[in-house]
């Protein structure tokens, strides 16, 4: 409902495109996520870290409003170094439901612009404020939910170190993102996202990966981006790990 409030808001603030002159957006979408980042990691020290979260999107259209229905597929981390490699594993994103999230097609020129409402999402632990709430770092707080379902608190990310070293973290995450962008086409949107994130680890296979990550933003706010594409019946998450590097235009000429 609070979300709901806010895009009606937003509604209320900017002058929508006029309903005859929007294009048709419902359907299903494929969306990628980049997430930049200066990184602090075990042994390697400062990285240029990035993340791409893979999704399908099921969107609906009501004149100028966007409802948007979330499915994760999978998340890539490039840790920026050998000497470290992180892994989201399937089970951590099976268990993501992401709430609905809303946005506004706005008239701007030199074109249409796509504006979210700010999304949170807390992983691994039930709050009362998500947005504000400290994230439990103890283990046995009542907060805490196994929810990837594999038998340990939050949720379970696989690390690697020197090739050697392998274990598993145990963590409690929030993130918050709001997207904002331009219709480039009816199968296409592109733009930018401002984001944050926060993680505890609760605890590890290792005490060397009991550390939390310390990560500040790449100043390029251009790097944190997303792209949305119109996706058919077809396609699968494999499909979407497939073309990953078109979708971002990123794949050789």
């Amino acid at each position: 409902m609070k979300r709901l409030c806010t895009a009606l808001l937003l509604a209320a603030v900017y002058v929508a495109a006029a309903a005859a002159d929007l294009p048709d957006l419902a359907g299903t979408w494929a969306m990628v996520q980049v997430y930049p980042q200066i990184a602090i990691l075990p042994v390697a020290g400062e990285v240029l870290r990035s993340s791409s979260v893979a999704q399908f999107v099921e969107m609906e259209q009501d004149n100028a409003m966007l409802t948007m229905f979330d499915s994760y597929c999978f998340t890539d981390v490039k840790d920026g170094t050998p000497l470290v490699r992180t892994e989201i594993p399937e089970a951590f994103m099976a268990s993501l439901a992401p709430q609905p999230r809303f946005a506004l097609l706005v008239e701007q020129a030199p074109g249409l612009r796509f504006e979210a409402t700010t999304y949170v999402e807390v992983r691994g632990a039930i709050l009362d404020d998500p947005t504000s709430d400290p994230l439990p770092t103890d283990p046995a707080d009542p907060r805490v939910v196994d929810q990837d379902g594999d038998g340990h608190p939050g949720m379970t990310v696989r690390v690697t170190i020197l090739g050697i070293l392998q274990g598993e973290t145990y963590v409690v995450q929030r993130v918050s993102y709001r997207l904002s962008g331009i219709v480039v086409g009816p199968d296409r949107i592109e733009g930018t996202i401002e984001w944050s994130d926060e993680q505890t680890v609760l605890d590890a296979t290792n005490p060397l990966l009991e550390v939390n990550t310390v990560g500040l933003l790449d100043p390029d706010a251009e790097e944190h981006r997303f792209v949305m594409v119109r996706a058919d019946e077809t396609w699968t998450c494999e499909t979407l790990r497939e073309r990953l590097p078109e979708i971002l235009g990123e794949a050789d000429p």
